[in-house]
């Protein structure tokens, strides 16, 4: 699943009502591509006065300074910034300080698709599914009724091909990730995808 991740601290500067152990307090803060949710913990620091767990419960955030009636929610665009960065999330502050390899690696790209063969992952995919109709047909059925037709959340395009028992390693999910989600919006047109997969033999000639 594509789930990215930040180790973080309050950002004290911001803070309106700091508590005198607050600048000591740390948090593990992780971002869910398949709902767009996030949920953050509180691992226990010694000498802090806090004894951690969950701070946040699994949830979408709106962003701040807008109303319940406003549709504003955090996304990844928000979090996946150029690091240190501040931003709120349920009404606190947080100062983002590093995050995992993979997020590290998501972020920057490092042109993933260039260094992997992108027709040869389609041809081994091909190779591993087999059925480019009932693939079709799959995706159909996963796609959320709040996407455009065609179009489904990188997580849920992963998770179909996961199972189809592809045994894809963090390079190649990266290499499709980076390759399919053309307008860099967090979806995949899978139509395109299927099509692509068809014909990958042919490209490989």
């Amino acid at each position: 699943k594509i789930v990215f991740r930040w180790k973080a601290k309050f950002n004290m500067d911001a803070m309106e009502h700091a508590g005198p152990d607050d600048s000591k307090r740390r948090f593990v803060i992780s971002f869910f591509m398949v709902d767009q949710t996030i949920a953050i913990y509180e691992p226990p620091v010694s000498n802090s006065g806090f004894v951690g767990g969950k701070f946040l419960e699994r949830q979408r955030c709106r962003k701040h300074g807008t109303s319940k009636q406003e549709s504003k929610y955090l996304t990844d665009n928000d979090l996946l910034q150029d690091l240190p960065v501040s931003i709120w999330i349920n009404n606190y502050p947080f100062l983002l300080l590093e995050s995992d390899r993979f997020t590290l690696r998501y972020r920057n790209k490092g042109n993933i698709a260039s260094l992997l063969n992108i027709d040869q992952l389609h041809s081994r995919l091909k190779q591993t599914i087999g059925d480019m109709d009932g693939l079709l047909v799959t995706f159909q059925a996963a796609q959320e009724g709040s996407l455009q037709q065609g179009l489904l959340h990188l997580d849920t395009f992963v998770q179909v091909l996961e199972g189809y028992d592809t045994q894809l390693n963090e390079d190649e999910v990266l290499c499709l990730v980076q390759f399919w989600d053309k307008e860099q919006d967090g979806t995949i047109d899978y139509s395109n995808f299927v099509d692509a997969l068809r014909f990958a033999d042919a490209a490989l000639d």
